[in-house]
């Protein structure tokens, strides 16, 4: 795993599930790891915290294209 990736401190908090994860953008990266998922929902405002963890998105992009 790349070494900034695995140090990247824990920015968020999944609101679906309770998950500890890190945002890319928050955390300072050029880009975050959902920028290589299907764009399906709008990322929030910065100040908002409320975006899914990985796998929680996941399940929101495979719920979306069920529909």
């Amino acid at each position: 795993m790349d070494e900034s990736k695995r140090d990247a401190p824990l920015t968020n908090v999944c609101p679906a599930c309770g998950a500890r994860f890190t945002c890319g953008m928050a955390a300072g990266q050029e880009a975050c790891w959902c920028a290589s998922l299907p764009p399906v929902l709008a990322v929030p405002a910065a100040d908002a915290g409320q975006c899914y963890c990985p796998d929680c998105l996941r399940k929101v992009i495979a719920e979306a294209g069920a529909r």
